[in-house]
């Protein structure tokens, strides 16, 4: 067997993956991430050592590990989420300018790391208890989202939150009926925007394309994700309209992305 096929049997691999090491994912993610962004920081290089290399070990390891106890829909998203996040990362960050990376450099683990955010939001959201409570949830993140996109840009001047808060919810959610797997999206990204600027990992700029008044971070971010989704469903049919990455065998499973 060459690498083609080993790719194309890996990305088909029949599987249900493994419950238990999702719900570990999904809540391991809030404690790990902190740690994981802390290692690529200016201060762990000024007192430690430049510990970039061992942020890509950490998160792409974590990646792989992901990919092995996700459903196979969930892998097949996150695998194409790299490429897609990596060339999201080329235009916000060096054609835009919308933010800079400690070392100037896109770090590798970066594209990894998005797909792995999108991944657990979809694991948590998959959960019994999310589904149980999908009702009470979608009211108490709606009121928070509101607050904090509000919030930032009365108390932070923060008007690229304004705008692009205002369509996550007109533009984004309504679109996806109202749909709460991207309430736990955005809950994560929120959390590894504030702890990529707490490190200075990264740094927005305070004047989005050089005239929108910009926080560091600014939580509107949360709207790109909802962005990213539909162009990587757009994808995803793509790949299955064009026969791309058809499993060995020619029968390609029915898949509604």
């Amino acid at each position: 067997m060459n690498i083609s096929d080993g790719i194309i049997n890996y990305y088909n691999k029949p599987t249900h993956g493994n419950p238990h090491g999702r719900r570990f994912f999904a809540l391991g993610f809030i404690l790990f991430t902190p740690i994981f962004l802390s290692v690529d920081s200016t201060y762990f290089a000024l007192y430690f050592f430049d510990g970039r290399w061992l942020a890509n070990a950490l998160v792409i390891g974590s990646f792989f590990i992901m990919l092995n106890v996700a459903d196979t829909r969930l892998r097949k998203l996150m695998l194409v989420f790299v490429p897609l996040g990596y060339f999201g990362e080329v235009i916000f960050s060096h054609v835009l300018g919308l933010y800079d990376y400690r070392l100037g450099h896109i770090p590798l683990y970066v594209p990894f790391g998005h797909a792995a955010v999108y991944g657990c939001g979809y694991m948590l959201h998959a959960t019994a208890w999310a589904k149980q409570h999908d009702a009470l949830m979608k009211k108490i993140f709606a009121v928070f989202f509101a607050a904090i996109f509000v919030g930032a840009g009365v108390f932070y001047g923060d008007i690229f939150s304004l705008i692009f808060g205002f369509l996550f919810f007109y533009r984004g959610l309504r679109r996806k009926a109202w749909n709460s797997l991207y309430y736990y999206v955005a809950f994560y990204v929120l959390l590894v925007e504030f702890a990529g600027t707490y490190f200075n990992v990264w740094v927005w700029d305070s004047l989005a394309l050089g005239f929108i008044p910009t926080a560091n971070p600014p939580v509107g971010v949360v709207f790109f994700y909802i962005g990213a989704d539909s162009v990587l469903l757009r994808i995803m049919r793509f790949i299955d309209r064009k026969n791309i990455l058809t499993p060995l065998n020619g029968i390609r499973p029915k898949e509604n992305w």
